[in-house]
């Protein structure tokens, strides 16, 4: 996907309603639930065996680098259903070990997270080994900002920029009213290789 290079000032992109990010381009991108077979704790895979989860199928997807820092806003539609003992979350994804998005990574070959989750305090940086298996990094922490609107989220991630041109991103959602956690997310099945461009 594109990475629009801006000169805008960094305070603009980390608002998700800025009209900064309408010079940015965006790609609408399909989602799919992590296999309930991926799901390391036999309690999980019996108690949502029929159960529907990761039901967010799509996301609109956007990125920017200004200053040295990497900028992805992630915006979604909402259910109209209250979140109860879970929150709804975001995630992006990155892969440095030619880990699998689809799965979260695993042992062999971890992804990093840039996590955010209504309610907490500030974003996390995590490690994923598979799904639901993660730890915290305290390296690279992450900022992030989000709003919602019209039943739609829109998150905006911020850190670190890392060399975009080597980087792939994948997104990672999940909708609290449905207990969604840990591994019960729905992903993007493939990796989003980031490709600068000049923006405007």
């Amino acid at each position: 996907m594109k990475v629009a290079q801006l000169a805008t000032e960094p305070a603009e992109l980390t608002n998700p309603g800025s009209p900064a990010w309408a010079e940015v381009p965006a790609i609408e991108v399909s989602l799919k639930p992590v296999a309930l077979a991926a799901q390391p704790v036999e309690y999980i895979r019996e108690t949502w065996a029929g159960r529907p989860y990761g039901q967010t199928s799509r996301a609109t997807v956007s990125a920017a680098t200004a200053r040295d820092r990497l900028y992805v806003r992630v915006e979604w539609e909402d259910d109209e259903e209250p979140n109860r003992e879970f929150q709804d979350a975001a995630a992006v994804v990155f892969d440095g070990t030619g880990g699998d998005v689809a799965t979260l990574g695993s042992a062999a070959h971890p992804v990093a997270l840039w996590y955010w989750e209504h309610g907490r305090q500030a974003p996390l940086h995590l490690i994923s080994r598979g799904p639901g298996v993660v730890s915290k990094d305290s390296t690279g922490a992450p900022t992030a900002a989000a709003v919602l609107a019209d039943k739609r989220w829109a998150v905006v991630f911020s850190g670190p920029a890392g060399g975009v041109g080597q980087r792939r991103i994948g997104v990672a959602l999940w909708n609290g009213s449905n207990d969604e956690r840990g591994g019960l997310a729905a992903v993007t099945p493939e990796w989003l290789p980031l490709e600068s461009e000049r923006g405007v």
